[in-house]
């Protein structure tokens, strides 16, 4: 019989024993029949991938059918589709999963090559043996090739397939470490990773809180304050009452000192000893003159009235002058009115 011929025959009983272990009824869980015709149907898929040396193709098929039927058939058929493409790790443990099934005269040719599978894939398997500092670090977590190690398998070794790897180990409050390994078939490498706190920079000291939507458009002159000082209103309110206070009291002073000039003017011409005469128009002339200065006083009074009644603002109160201006310079302080 030609090894062609004999490879189309395995092949054939490798269908048969499939379609009756898939046929079988599964006494843990019950299915229906359509799962089962399905999963069927993509193991003899995969299976024909498989005799043609697709490898990758008949993987994929073979995984889909387990995910729908768990059948020890299907075990031994994905863990030698596995060991095809380079995934030792994953076709050693179903190749193991598959021996633990309960036997079966339909599979039991198959128990050897799984055991002789077994013992191949155990000496080319590799293994990874984590290291980590601190170990005990809270909130710790460990990926190789992105893919999560559990916490309770950190201190032993992790079996990996040969080639290549990357390590990582973070936790809060610390730099994630990162290692690349190379895992030579067989071969238990040592993996070493050392968390740093990370270094939290000292806080800025807080300083003046600047709005972010606008800006002022110029900044005021400084005024200086002088304590003890009256209101700002008090000096323009007293100086504008200066002008009019003043023509007010020098009016009537004036007025005052006119009328007794005047008065002084009468008693004079009273006593004068004839009405015609130097002394009679002595007299007279210093009545007028108390006349005349009575009525400059008087005019002045009265501008003064005035200004105090018109100098004010239509609300009543007294029109404001210029605020004096502050000229600073590094040796002296100058104010202008």
């Amino acid at each position: 019989m030609t090894p062609r011929r004999t490879r189309a025959l395995s092949g054939v009983v490798a269908l048969l024993v499939a379609a009756a272990m898939l046929a079988a009824p599964a006494p843990a869980a019950a299915q229906s029949a359509a799962d089962v015709a399905v999963a069927r149907e993509i193991f003899i898929e995969a299976s024909e991938l498989a005799r043609q040396g697709r490898w990758e193709q008949a993987r994929e098929r073979y995984e889909r059918s387990l995910a729908i039927k768990r059948a020890p058939i299907t075990l031994y058929s994905l863990g030698v589709a596995q060991q095809q493409t380079g995934q030792l790790v994953e076709a050693l443990e179903n190749f193991r999963a598959f021996l633990v099934e309960p036997s079966a005269q339909a599979t039991k040719g198959y128990e050897k090559l799984a055991r002789q599978a077994i013992q191949e894939l155990e000496r080319k398997v590799a293994a990874l043996e984590l290291r980590l500092s601190p170990g005990d670090a809270a909130g710790l977590e460990v990926k190789i090739d992105g893919v999560v190690v559990p916490a309770a398998a950190l201190d032993r070794p992790r079996p990996v397939n040969p080639g290549d790897h990357t390590v990582t180990a973070s936790a809060p409050g610390y730099r994630e470490a990162e290692r690349s390994v190379a895992a030579a078939p067989g071969s238990r490498a040592v993996v070493v990773l050392s968390l740093e706190r990370e270094v939290v920079p000292p806080a800025a000291p807080a300083g003046p809180r600047v709005s972010s939507t606008s800006a002022p458009a110029s900044v005021a002159p400084i005024r200086p304050v002088l304590r003890g000082a009256p209101p700002s209103s008090a000096p323009d309110a007293a100086q504008s009452h200066v002008v009019p206070i003043v023509l007010l009291a020098g009016g009537l002073t004036t007025a005052a000192a006119g009328a007794a000039i005047g008065l002084l003017g009468v008693a004079s011409a009273s006593d004068a000893p004839t009405r015609d005469g130097d002394a009679a128009d002595a007299a007279r002339a210093q009545a007028l003159a108390g006349d005349i200065v009575v009525g400059a006083g008087l005019l002045a009074a009265g501008v003064g009235v005035l200004v105090m009644i018109f100098d004010r603002d239509p609300a009543g109160a007294p029109r404001k002058q210029p605020p004096p201006r502050a000229a600073l310079d590094p040796f002296r302080l100058t104010v202008r009115f």
